[in-house]
């Protein structure tokens, strides 16, 4: 066993570690639930919205756009946490079923703008049905308080993610490692 994983000690019953002198929680007590609830948000999106030829996480892009019509591709992908090429693909995907299109920046040539057809606009009740469903779901055992509580802790929880030069490791790693 290495000197690092002898430093270690787990209680799993608590999801309390122990790592040389300081205690903590088990990351997996709360990175576990989290990736649990979005792949299953990601897997009943993409099975309800089949149908409508959206695919997995495309429909994250049509909620942002419902928000922001016209945003640039770049600070969609920023918003999302994806790479440009996630993006790309997904827009692109998008725009052959005919709920986007792109069209160039007027004020930056290189870049261009996303923008709801009127079939994108036509199924935004569908989309925010579903999503709202799967919410719903997600807190139907929850009082009412607690509800309030968990979107509290949830969206400070994620505000530091969203701060200005804070970015999940992955996007800092060079494009052939991504």
């Amino acid at each position: 066993m290495s000197n690092y994983y002898s430093k270690v000690f787990q209680n799993e019953i608590s999801g309390v570690i122990k790592i040389e002198d300081k205690i903590m929680v088990d990351p997996r007590e709360i990175c576990g639930p989290i990736a649990i609830i979005y792949r299953s948000h990601l897997a009943y999106m993409a099975k309800e919205l089949k149908v409508y030829r959206i695919g997995t996480g495309q429909f994250d892009f049509l909620m942002v756009l419902y928000r922001k019509d016209g945003i640039s591709q770049e600070n969609l992908a920023k918003i999302l946490k994806v790479s440009k090429a996630t993006s790309t693909r997904a827009i692109q995907n998008l725009e052959k079923e005919g709920y986007v299109y792109r069209q160039r920046d007027i004020n930056d040539l290189r870049a261009y703008r996303v923008y709801l057809t009127e079939r994108g606009k036509e199924i935004r009740e569908v989309v925010l049905e579903k999503s709202i469903y799967f919410v719903d779901t997600l807190l139907s055992n929850f009082t009412p308080e607690e509800k309030e509580v968990f979107r509290q802790l949830i969206q400070k929880a994620s505000f530091k993610f969203n701060e200005t030069g804070l970015e999940p490791p992955y996007l800092d790693m060079p494009n052939d490692m991504k």
